[in-house]
């Protein structure tokens, strides 16, 4: 050994070990702890931070789905418009609205409600049909009209006319006639009128 100062030898030369850090796989990690509508800001965020601190990051990504705009609405074909709908329950927005009013339609068109009881206000008799309606469809009963029970109303659209355009919901006890607009907004009739299915409007009764 060589001598080093006074009395201090040097000894083998220090190699720097590089750090073993994890793969972080975001989908089962504490980022998606919260819904992914909250998570599509701050995800970016996250990754460069991770990212700053040399962690290999492994991102899974899945097909995105459309964003509610105000509306019941769809696009393409109609098979799947309502997969991807907002969701309706007792004291969540959208309580009194026409889109309130189209479900309660499908409930009258599938024996749960009765014809005056379309108003367009989710309440607890809305609730209770809503309940029964899923139970009696293998889903979840909670009364809450959320994208499961949607898009098993959805399986009930029909284009009868085979002009491949939506007009009718196919329903248990009767048909009632929902067409989808120009700009991809459903409407359903109430008498003479036509209502668009709005989450933030009422305009039925």
């Amino acid at each position: 050994m060589t001598p080093v100062g006074r009395g201090i030898a040097a000894g083998p030369p220090f190699r720097e070990q590089p750090l073993a850090l994890p793969s972080i796989h975001l989908e089962n990690s504490m980022f998606f702890t919260r819904p992914r509508h909250v998570l599509r800001g701050t995800v970016p965020v996250a990754l460069a931070s991770l990212m700053a601190l040399g962690l290999n990051v492994a991102v899974t990504t899945s097909a995105s789905a459309s964003i509610n705009d105000g509306y019941i609405s769809g696009s393409g074909a109609f098979a799947d418009d309502w997969d991807d709908e907002g969701t309706l329950a007792r004291g969540y927005p959208g309580t009194y609205s026409n889109a309130t009013c189209l479900w309660q339609k499908v409930l009258y068109a599938d024996g749960y409600l009765l014809n005056s009881e379309v108003d367009g206000v989710f309440g607890t008799t809305t609730e209770a049909a809503t309940y029964t309606w899923q139970r009696a469809r293998g889903l979840e009963a909670d009364g809450i009209v959320g994208k499961l029970t949607f898009a098993k109303a959805g399986d009930k659209l029909r284009d009868q006319t085979g002009d491949g355009k939506v007009e009718t919901y196919d329903g248990t006890k009767l048909d009632i006639t929902v067409v989808r607009n120009s700009s991809g907004r459903y409407e359903f009739s109430e008498g003479i009128s036509t209502h668009v299915a709005s989450y933030t409007n009422r305009t039925c009764a």
